[in-house]
């Protein structure tokens, strides 16, 4: 018995590459404290009627199917684009946008941080493939690319 534990030990499993660890630990802090913040504002939004779009309208365009579009104009009076949240940190919504945003940034962060590692490990060829992955989400996340447009 004793020599089938040695067999898968956890000295025989494989050492995980650094840049997936740093990838990995920083994206899931990222993520969890963004849905943190989401659910502040989440409970904000049920809890007072300091938002920017009437929740209850919201709710009821999104259950009937609605275009995206039309639910914005119906409920909101306009359709806001970009990173409009950011002028709206006062209310419900706008935090809880926020805190979905901050969620979205950690594939942007995890990459950069993981290119470090890649260059320490000297994996040229990863480097480049992550560098390239790197400035097509930073491009989106700034709204410098879009699709769907």
């Amino acid at each position: 018995m004793q020599e089938i534990r040695g067999k898968f030990s956890s000295e025989s499993r494989p050492k995980p590459p650094l840049s997936g660890v740093i990838y990995g630990e920083l994206a899931y802090w990222v993520v969890l404290i963004g849905m943190v913040v989401s659910i502040i504002g989440v409970s904000l939004i049920l809890t007072t009627d300091k938002n920017y779009i009437d929740s209850s309208c919201l709710l009821n365009n999104l259950w009937a199917g609605d275009n995206p579009s039309e639910i914005w104009e119906r409920c909101a009076g306009t359709h806001p684009e970009g990173h409009w949240y950011l002028e709206k940190l006062g209310t419900g919504d706008g935090i809880a946008m926020l805190g979905i945003a901050f969620a979205c940034l950690a594939a942007v962060l995890g990459v950069w941080a993981s290119i470090f590692a890649l260059i320490k490990d000297r994996e040229h060829l990863f480097v480049v493939f992550a560098f390239i992955v790197a400035i097509i989400l930073t491009a989106s996340a700034l709204g410098i690319i879009q699709a769907g447009h």
